[in-house]
């Protein structure tokens, strides 16, 4: 079959478009049922060995879309070979430590974000939409939905926000396996932080607006739509490393493609440039 024909070196079209890091390719192939995902190469590597072997010591998006297409196909790896993403099993080699200060990097973004967020969001507490009723210390609004609404967002944002400080603190003790298992435990959750906040900052504006109709409305259009585009650019970096139930799969292949779709067209723009 020609979609498993083989080169000299023995590579099929799955191993080269892996080579190549093109994960359009690699995700339209995966999904053929007719495409071999276990064939070996001369070299004895299956097209999950190269894409994990491609890159350099920190690999590109590109690389890292090919390498999480292949893994949620289910595609095979040499059982003697790392599962981990490309990038987390090289941070453990001790011959590169520039990839440490890499991911240090990273926790010290995600703990200036996470910060920021409990910072705000405790602030708000404080200065509740419509102040407070008379003396008593009571919220104005306390029976509005939207109100309700409010608190409950900023109270899981806070809560969001302070366990990731408190998880990205254990990453600083220089310690690889803990590290990634603070981000990989940190990064979702921070996600979920600001989204509430995003919610919070909604129904804050839709009650203090709801006397104009077409304005609160307004605020919660503009606002859900910048929703879906948080959701979708933050949700790629919770991705699993692989995937099991077939729905699952189904679902993050729209979102992939969407990725996919938003990289090439930043990549079109920069050659026109």
């Amino acid at each position: 079959m020609l979609i498993n024909e083989k080169d000299k070196d023995g590579n099929t079209p799955l191993h080269l478009a892996s080579k190549g890091s093109h994960p359009r390719v690699v995700s339209i192939l995966t999904w053929d049922k007719r495409v071999s995902l276990n064939s070996l190469n001369n070299d004895g590597k299956t097209p999950l060995d190269i894409a994990r072997n491609n890159s350099g010591n920190i690999p590109s998006f590109r690389e890292r879309l090919t390498w999480q297409a292949l893994r949620y196909a289910g595609a095979p790896q040499d059982a003697s070979a790392p599962q981990a993403p490309p990038d987390t099993v090289r941070a453990k080699e001790p011959e590169k430590p520039q990839s440490t200060d890499k991911y240090k990097d990273r926790v010290n973004t995600l703990l200036l974000v996470a910060t920021l967020v409990a910072t705000v969001t405790f602030a708000a507490a404080f200065t509740m939409p419509g102040g407070y009723n008379g003396s008593g210390g009571v919220a104005t609004f306390i029976e509005k939905r939207m109100f309700q609404v409010f608190v409950i967002c900023n109270t899981i944002a806070m809560y969001s926000a302070i366990t990731v400080v408190v998880a990205l603190i254990w990453a600083q003790l220089d310690d690889l396996e803990l590290l990634n298992a603070a981000l990989k435990f940190t990064v979702p959750i921070l996600g979920l932080a600001l989204t509430m906040v995003c919610v919070a900052f909604m129904a804050a504006n839709y009650l203090v607006l709801r006397n104009l109709n077409w304005l609160a409305y307004l605020v919660l259009i503009i606002g859900s739509f910048f929703l879906l585009a948080l959701s979708i650019l933050f949700l790629p970096l919770c991705f699993p490393t692989s995937v099991h139930h077939p729905i699952s799969r189904y679902i993050l292949h729209y979102i992939f493609l969407i990725l996919i779709i938003l990289f090439e067209s930043v990549i079109d723009d920069k050659k026109e440039e």
